[in-house]
């Protein structure tokens, strides 16, 4: 028994031993390179070079007492990014590539605009923010200051203009690509606009996904037609009926010049 436990007890001092050997060669092996320069890609919605200021990779002077996590953790830190691919090239290049969360749509409320992922998630629009195309969402019914970095999930209106977004962009490309606005500002019903229409769709809060199918199949028979320069506005908000509304000015000038 007692040689058995000291057999044991000598493996383990052994395992410790190799162990503490390991780390201090990866240590070790961490220290021996020096990074002098810093390379990244993967960015779209920022330059590379807010990237560098806001991960104070600036100096490369500095760049001496880095390593692969403290690049990746300074880079990860970013609200929009989701997580950041760091390697190291050899000959002191270290590669990053940024990805970055996937927007869904601007919030628009009464006082500040706000990113929101595809995640729900609230970010600040920050300064030198580019390629910020796509769908507005407007007046939603908000309780209380909007905290970033939190989730919408649980906001009625936000999950119902995400339906919208998402019924679009399965069923017609082109419809969500010009999708430029979804207006909660009545309380009863919503307001959708499109780029490429001079008309409003209004939609009922229940059904907001067969309505946007039927809008659908209603612009697959309007595209291209002359019908579109006189409509005011298209209403969906009746069960099995489609509401035109045509412009009486627009009518008036159209008989003027026949």
């Amino acid at each position: 028994m007692k040689k058995g436990a000291k057999i044991l007890g000598i493996m383990f001092l052994l395992t410790i031993i190799l162990l503490i050997i390991y780390l201090s060669i990866d240590v070790k092996y961490e220290q021996g390179y020096k990074i002098s320069v810093i390379k990244i890609s993967g960015n779209s919605h920022l330059s590379t070079d807010v990237y560098y200021k806001f991960a104070n990779l600036n100096d490369r002077i500095a760049y001496s007492s880095l390593s692969i996590q403290i690049i990746k953790d300074r880079i990860e830190k970013h609200p929009y990014v989701k997580r950041a691919d760091v390697r190291y090239e050899g000959e002191g290049k270290v590669v990053v590539n940024i990805f970055e969360k996937n927007f869904q749509s601007v919030l628009f409320t009464a006082d500040e605009r706000y990113l929101i992922t595809e995640e729900m998630e609230v970010l600040p629009i920050l300064p030198f923010t580019k390629n910020l195309d796509y769908p507005i969402i407007s007046n939603p019914n908000l309780s209380g200051k909007i905290s970033l970095m939190s989730s919408l999930k649980s906001n009625k209106e936000i999950v119902t203009a995400f339906k919208i977004i998402s019924t679009l962009e399965l069923t017609n490309p082109e419809l969500y690509d010009n999708l430029s606005e979804i207006d909660f500002r009545n309380r009863e019903s919503i307001v959708v606009f499109f780029s490429l229409v001079g008309y409003p769709v209004w939609v009922d809060r229940n059904n907001e996904v067969k309505k946007m199918i039927y809008f659908n199949s209603l612009w697959n028979l309007l595209r291209g037609k002359e019908v579109n320069k006189y409509l005011d506005y298209v209403d969906l908000r009746f069960e099995n009926h489609v509401y035109l509304g045509f412009s009486a000015e627009r009518l008036e000038e159209k008989e003027i010049r026949s």
